[in-house]
């Protein structure tokens, strides 16, 4: 064991494995641990009457210094060692705590590197931003003298951390800087910390944070915020949050202090539908059901919101929310959609019968409207299932429009069950027919068509005949609608005539009408004994010479 005596305090630095080794060096009032490593290292370039490349190198800055003519002499000849010794002088720096020493070794290096042709200086100056930094916080006022290679295991971020924790804040963010590192951590921490000690009013305290921190990317007020609230602080808390600009980071700190709508109106505001959701979620478990209606009862959004989630997936909350706003029509409808979802006739007939009590007491014209469709849609079903059970075509009636209910029986034949049903349900005439027109074309029942053709007039015209019966295929039929199709141009009736095939018709029609160049075009269209038709036709029309 080697003992040292000190005249002056000795502060020891524990090396970053724990242990103490033997070898030992000093300067001034510190006692520097190193390791055998670094005693090699720093040995080299120190030990009396070394003559290796690096401790040349720094005598020969020394006689520079001093002007001397041989630093020249002895940085040539150790030339072809030089790359060697400027690296060892660039390293022996980091080991110095003295930063004289650290000054010398790395102007040493330097001259050294200034002879050298080639030189990748990356290190030099990765150990010249790292002594800076370490000769800052190792200065007396801060006190923490870590060596070269705790720097290094530690990293810049952790000894930041260190400095945030001894609320050495101006160096810290000064380091952050220089090291070009996030340094939003820092001014949060100083600011939790101000709201934690300050005797400050809220005002005054939120009003210095904000001004000190305005400009700073990527502060979260929510953690500032957080602290303010830990610390029975609630009102300088909420005022805080009102500069977080992340929705998502308000609301949770919100709902956690009780500030229930505030934090619902902040969700809205944010435009998320899945924030605003969580927040109506927490609301709906922690509130009274009548409390959660008149909290988002003035919230559109949130309103919809819950309404709209509530048709999938909670109908007894849809019927409490249309019952606490009045809301009859809707509250109706939605047992009507119960209904129809109900197995049995009875099931769906009670369910009506509920949902026409909810409007039985008003006198409102649109809900009495409402009121008549719900006791028609009950006659309905009784209707639908008496056809369901009487006939036996396997053609389901229950559930559909009355609309639907028509066109079903005319398709099926049962011409005479749709005229009752457009009897009982008042259905106009014009909409009737265009049903039976259409049920009629589905079946395929041309003689029925062929009868109602037969009529003189036609509450929705001939040209709907037309086109149906066309469209299903049959031009023969359709042919038969065209001279009926009285209220429409000759171009329109020949174009008719042509869609059938009925060229000579078409012909006919232009004849009729005089129109000689609707002639010559449908003779471009003509084909065999088609085109004598029509030249006769033309001949017909042209003035004799």
């Amino acid at each position: 064991m080697i003992l040292y005596f000190y005249d002056g305090h000795i502060h020891v630095i524990p090396d970053f494995d724990g242990k103490v080794p033997g070898n030992a060096s000093f300067s001034f009032e510190y006692l520097q641990v190193i390791s055998n490593i670094r005693a090699d290292m720093t040995a080299e370039v120190f030990r009396l009457g070394s003559n290796s490349p690096a401790a040349v190198l720094l005598d020969s800055v020394e006689q520079l210094e001093k002007r001397s003519p041989t630093a020249n002499e002895n940085a040539q000849r150790i030339r072809p060692n030089l790359v060697e010794a400027v690296d060892t002088c660039v390293k022996a720096a980091g080991q110095e705590f003295n930063p004289f020493w650290q000054k010398q070794l790395l102007k040493a290096a330097s001259f050294g590197k200034s002879i050298l042709e080639l030189y990748n200086s990356d290190e030099f100056v990765d150990m010249c931003e790292k002594l800076r930094v370490l000769n800052a916080v190792r200065d007396y006022r801060i006190g923490l003298p870590i060596s070269y290679e705790q720097y290094l295991r530690l990293t810049p971020e952790r000894l930041i951390e260190r400095l945030i924790n001894r609320h050495e804040y101006l160096l810290a963010i000064r380091l952050s800087e220089y090291l070009r590192l996030p340094a939003d951590k820092i001014y949060v921490h100083w600011a939790s910390q101000k709201v934690k000690t300050s005797s400050e009013d809220d005002e005054a305290i939120c009003h210095l944070i904000v001004q000190r921190l305005h400009g700073k990317q990527g502060i979260s007020f929510e953690s500032i915020a957080r602290a303010a609230y830990d610390e029975g602080r609630a009102h300088l808390a909420t005022q805080l949050l009102n500069f977080e600009p992340r929705a998502g980071k308000q609301v949770p700190l919100l709902l956690s202090m009780e500030e229930d709508t505030l934090a619902l109106d902040k969700a809205i505001e944010s435009g998320d539908t899945d924030l605003i959701f969580f927040v109506l979620l927490q609301l709906k478990r922690k509130l009274p059901l009548a409390t959660f209606f008149r909290t988002i009862n003035n919230r559109p959004v949130a309103s919809a919101l819950v309404e709209a989630s509530a048709w999938d997936q909670d109908v007894e909350l849809l019927k409490d929310l249309f019952y606490q706003d009045d809301r009859s029509i809707d509250g109706s409808n939605l047992l009507f959609r119960e209904a129809l979802k109900q197995p049995s006739l009875q099931g769906k007939i009670d369910k009506m019968r509920i949902a026409s009590r909810l409007l039985s007491d008003s006198k409102d014209a649109n809900v009495q409207s409402h009121l008549k469709a719900l006791t028609e849609a009950s006659q309905l079903l009784k209707i639908q299932e008496g056809l369901d059970k009487d006939l036996s075509d396997g053609v389901n009636f229950v559930g559909l429009s009355v609309n639907e209910t028509i066109y079903r029986l005319i398709r099926s034949g049962y011409g005479k069950r749709a005229s009752k049903v457009q009897s009982e349900f008042k259905v106009p005439e014009k909409t009737y027919w265009w049903l039976r027109l259409r049920g009629l074309v589905a079946k395929r029942d041309w003689g029925e068509l062929e009868e109602i053709g037969k009529a003189k007039k036609s509450p929705i015209g001939w040209e709907p005949f037309y086109n149906e019966i066309l469209g299903a295929g049959n031009t023969k039929l359709a042919s038969t609608f065209i001279p009926k199709c009285t209220t429409l141009g000759v171009s329109e009736r020949i174009e008719m005539w042509i869609k059938c095939g009925m060229v000579v018709k078409a012909g006919e029609e232009a004849l009729k009408a005089k129109d000689i160049s609707s002639l010559e075009r449908l003779r471009t269209r003509a084909s065999g004994n088609t085109v004598a038709e029509i030249d006769r036709m033309i001949i017909q029309l042209r003035p004799k010479k």
